[in-house]
């Protein structure tokens, strides 16, 4: 019978931890075509998640886990004034590859820009170097190509890179053996820009300023509604119009001495606030709902601050899914260790242009999961208690038993 309690009891403690598992879930958005897709980690996620997303998981409609790597390099690369190749030859043997001869014009090159059909996958390639078309020498020995597919047109820029070379001629060599080939329209050059993704902007749930006369000082309070990742401060400053402060950025944290608990302020960062300069600043070690800023005034009038902006740097993963599969996410299990996946081999191999897929439909399981448990008598935690009472007396009132059996057979 005892056993039978504990059991119970066991099987009751497990199911209030389950409980408290994955505290946030999501659905990605609809996959158009096969191939790897970036996507973006959204900041209501990573308020749930640990700061390495180790506990970060997307799951297939099977419940499969779909293997992924961090991608943090959120550039984009813009192609513009486009100089063609004159493509020589272009010759195609069924099943097994496609082949084009292009004409370098510069004197040195590192690297081509393709300009390609959309295509639903990915394909092979090599590449070849020679000054006379009859003696051909290894540039790339095998390559791959992905995300051949551009959302809002027909066709799509690829940029292959090579190691430096002034060869006349250029040969690429597609490997048709499991795939269908591709249609190449175009080879060139192109002047190739590196465009960063604009920080997210955090909005904060409240902002305090405070003037501290007697200590010459700005006190400013900033809360938020869920814990967030902060990498900039970004200030809006009105008035004065010459200005040069010092300011600190800090976290209230508690320490034990002689059995008190003391408050002690923990600084992030400190700065310089100047006239002449954007008043931008990076705080990269922040995770929290609440931080303080202090700016020393000394003998100046104190700063009039319109509003502070507080961003955060996009954090992605990179994973290969399957068109019309739908895939949920998960987050929050702090158990979970980080997931080994042999994808996270291959990030060399990833184009400058992935396609992307978003996370939507966010969740918090957590609250739900408090409604459910107000619903279940023997999930309560008075109840737990009480059979843990109970047990209590039941193991004391059948050791007396034996206790009393135990004397009998003595005397």
């Amino acid at each position: 019978m005892i056993k039978q309690l504990l059991s119970l009891l066991l099987f009751i403690f497990i199911s209030t931890i389950s409980a408290q598992q994955h505290k946030v879930n999501g659905s990605l958005h609809s996959i158009g075509a096969d191939g790897l897709y970036k996507i973006k980690i959204p900041h209501l996620v990573r308020s749930y998640t640990h700061n390495d997303i180790r506990d970060f998981r997307i799951w297939d409609s099977k419940g499969a886990q779909v293997p992924y790597f961090i991608h943090t390099d959120d550039a984009e690369t813009r192609i513009s004034n486009f100089e063609e190749f004159k493509i020589i030859s272009q010759t195609t043997i069924a099943d097994t590859s496609s082949t084009y001869i292009f004409k370098n014009s510069k004197l040195k090159i590192e690297k081509a820009i393709l300009l390609l059909s959309n295509y639903a996958g990915s394909k092979r390639f090599s590449l070849q170097g020679s000054n006379d078309q009859k003696q051909w020498f290894g540039l790339v020995n095998s390559q791959q190509l992905y995300n051949l597919t551009n959302p809002t047109s027909t066709s799509v820029y690829k940029i292959i890179k090579f190691p430096l070379s002034s060869y006349n001629y250029v040969k690429i060599i597609f490997d048709d053996r499991n795939s269908l080939p591709v249609n190449l329209l175009k080879i060139g050059t192109a002047t190739t820009n590196i465009i960063k993704s604009k920080q997210d902007v955090i909005p904060a749930q409240t902002t305090t300023i405070s003037q501290l006369k007697e200590e010459k000082k700005t006190k400013i309070h900033i809360t938020f509604e869920h814990p967030e990742v902060i990498n900039q401060v970004l200030f809006n400053i009105t008035a004065p119009d010459l200005y040069n402060r010092t300011a600190i950025i800090y976290v209230l944290k508690e320490k034990k001495i002689k059995h008190e608990i003391h408050t002690y302020k923990q600084q992030l960062t400190s700065f310089t606030i100047h006239s002449n300069k954007e008043a931008n600043f990076s705080l990269n070690s922040f995770f929290g709902k609440e931080l303080f800023i202090e700016i020393e005034n000394q003998d100046n009038p104190a700063l009039e601050i319109s509003s502070i902006e507080f961003l955060q740097e996009p954090l992605y993963v990179v994973a290969d899914l399957k068109k019309k599969e739908t895939y949920t996410i998960s987050a929050g299990d702090h158990n979970l260790t980080a997931p080994q996946y042999d994808i996270a081999y291959f990030r060399d191999r990833v184009s400058d242009n992935l396609s992307v897929s978003e996370i939507t439909s966010i969740t918090l399981v957590e609250e739900t999961d408090k409604e459910k448990v107000t619903l279940s008598i023997w999930q309560q935690p008075w109840f737990m208690w009480i059979c843990i009472g109970f047990a209590a007396i039941l193991v004391t009132y059948f050791a007396s038993g034996l206790l009393k059996d135990m004397r009998k057979d003595d005397t």
